[in-house]
């Protein structure tokens, strides 16, 4: 089988082979994309071509690695290897029109079996709707929920476009009641394949033990939506208690408003800004770490989540989105309600308190995520997926 994904991708990881104007020191990972694409390369009955855009590139080029085609589609602003800023963002006021353009253009060069478009937030969703070719849309974060708070002139156009490509497609990846509820709210008729997201498997080799520390772990972008602010409110109360209580927080973005925050909590000597950290050494930090709090206020089926649960911790999360078909309350981790340092901080203390509490927890999660987010698990439903939906658009689409 032929598969063509549409898919952000980290291109760092295709030097030296492709040519880029200029390197940047770090980037977001997008390692979902690369764990299923590994899993799915090994297949002997795959031929897996990678549609990506980036503005790194100096020119639209085509390498193979690993038993991957990767088709690097440069974007951006002309001659200046950027992404537009965002005072100019062209791509999205012209709902990615060219960006549209360029992809399918490379998918008919292509001629694949099955397209997979991955996430609404951009092009590719809808470079699958415009390919001709039978598709599947994974459904990342939902861009129509964030532009609710945060109403920025981006998410606004996106949404319209996450909205019309959701209206017009049949086939659909979903991991969460959150997604699934969304897309069933747009396009009852659609079709939903349950898929999971594909951990690291250095995630897997880990063995979280309990230990006798108070250091807990945040994973996530310096974003407003992400609900750092509340967990740092929540930290100053939990050292009432717990004066000895550690905070790594490992994420890329502004750390300007946290660190001021810090500050003016009188927290700064308690919490440690680690900005992006690599697989390994997240997994190493899962290790040093007791609890994993998430205190989003907008989530749907977060990847920092997953490894955290994979690696065996317990994990504290805000219940939103997807989260909570991800973590069972009291079984597999622990769920409070966003916006709250008061609820927060007592679950916090409540962990740290009771360490076969964490045990148990973490267990839990372990034995569950293990199987929920093994690549190879996840590539045979992924496969599967793309079977069903060609038998079915050769049936009529029925």
């Amino acid at each position: 089988m032929r598969i063509a994904w549409l898919a952000p991708y980290p291109v760092q990881y295709l030097t030296p082979a492709l040519k880029l104007s200029r390197h940047v020191p770090v980037s977001h990972p997008c390692s979902w994309i690369v764990n299923l694409s590994q899993a799915l390369s090994q297949r002997l009955d795959v031929e897996l071509h990678l549609l990506t855009e980036s503005p790194l590139v100096t020119r639209s080029q085509v390498v193979s690695k690993d038993n991957v085609t990767y088709h690097v589609q440069k974007c951006g602003v002309p001659f200046l290897h950027r992404g537009f800023p965002g005072f100019m963002q062209l791509d999205v006021l012209t709902r990615f029109t060219a960006n549209i353009r360029r992809l399918v253009g490379e998918l008919q060069r292509i001629q694949p079996d099955v397209v997979h478009g991955h996430g609404t937030e951009a092009a590719y969703a809808l470079a699958a709707l415009h390919s001709g070719f039978p598709f599947l849309i994974s459904m990342q974060g939902i861009i129509t929920e964030l532009s609710k708070t945060d109403p920025c002139l981006r998410y606004r156009i996106v949404c319209q476009c996450e909205q019309d490509t959701v209206r017009r497609s049949k086939y659909f990846s979903c991991r969460t009641c959150f997604d699934t509820g969304f897309v069933k709210s747009m396009n009852p008729n659609a079709r939903i394949f349950t898929i999971h997201e594909a951990m690291n498997p250095v995630f897997f080799r880990n063995e979280w033990g309990m230990r006798d520390t108070d250091a807990l772990l945040y994973i996530g972008s310096l974003v407003r939506n992400k609900g750092l602010d509340v967990l740092l409110e929540a930290l100053k109360l939990v050292l009432q208690t717990r004066p000895n209580a550690r905070l790594k927080v490992v994420g890329g973005g502004d750390q300007e408003s946290p660190r001021e925050l810090c500050g003016r909590l009188q927290i700064a000597g308690n919490v440690e800004f680690l900005g992006f950290q690599s697989a390994d050494q997240i997994a190493h930090l899962h290790l040093e770490t007791q609890v994993f709090v998430l205190p989003s206020r907008n989530e749907n089926s977060p990847n920092a989540l997953a490894e955290a649960m994979v690696s065996g911790m317990p994990v504290v999360a805000t219940a939103v989105g997807g989260i909570p078909s991800l973590v069972e309350d009291g079984q597999t981790g622990l769920l409070v309600p966003q916006g709250d340092p008061i609820h927060l901080a007592k679950v916090i203390r409540q962990l740290l308190e009771h360490p076969e509490e964490r045990t148990r927890l973490g267990g839990n999660a372990r034995s569950i995520a293990r199987e929920r987010h093994l690549p190879e698990r996840v590539a045979t439903q992924t496969l599967d997926a793309y079977h069903e939906i060609l038998r079915l658009e050769a049936a009529g689409g029925d």
